[in-house]
């Protein structure tokens, strides 16, 4: 074999290797919604658990009724914070009410996403304030909507895992009155920038 087709074989197996690799890396392109494939695989990847860009949200193993709330809310541009604005408003705008819920069911069935850095500063404080909130300054325990491990409940969203990035940005949006949100502004108000920080550290952490 002279060295020109050897080098053609070689790239075919390669090619092969890498496409098969690709196809057991997440569920079947057949199994995934065509918005995920247009869209959302940009910036969330297939199965939601993104790990290039740290203000995109992990989106594996959220609740169903959170995800379509927010894409809702995404396409009525009543979720009005910058990257909102920027990213998800007009993604949004080209999804009817089907393919909602298909895309909150899909990433909802997804893996839980899990965080495997290491352990950052300030997760001692931040657990306390997720537990038991700051009594001196009116914040009740993160838990009370969110329970006790972080999963969430209904629109409640799952906060275990985030990415702490995400999480540092959203609070502050909430506390800068920029993303509305009649629950969780009046607390996130309250907070400092280090609290802020240390919450998320904490959470980031959860499995």
């Amino acid at each position: 074999m002279n060295k020109l087709a050897f080098s053609k074989k070689r790239s075919v197996i390669c090619s092969t290797i890498v496409a098969l690799a690709l196809l057991n890396s997440g569920p079947a392109l057949a199994q995934v919604p065509q918005s995920v494939q247009q869209s959302c695989m940009v910036c969330h990847g297939q199965t939601g658990e993104n790990t290039i860009y740290p203000i995109v949200p992990r989106l594996n193993g959220q609740l169903v009724q959170y995800l379509a709330w927010q894409l809702k809310q995404f396409k009525k541009h009543t979720r009005a914070d910058q990257n909102a604005q920027i990213y998800m408003w007009p993604v949004a705008q080209a999804l009817d009410q089907q393919e909602i819920q298909s895309l909150a069911k899909y990433y909802a069935a997804q893996s839980p996403m899990y965080s495997a850095s290491s352990p950052r500063p300030g997760v001692s404080a931040g657990k306390q304030i997720f537990l038991q909130g700051i009594a001196a300054k009116g914040i009740p325990a993160c838990m009370a909507c969110h329970t006790v491990n972080a999963t969430g409940m209904g629109t409640f969203p799952r906060l275990a895992g985030q990415r702490y990035e995400y999480l540092v940005q959203q609070l502050e949006y909430m506390h800068a009155g920029s993303r509305a949100n009649p629950i969780m502004q009046p607390i996130a108000e309250k907070l400092t920038i280090r609290q802020m920080r240390d919450v998320a550290a904490y959470l980031s952490g959860l499995h």
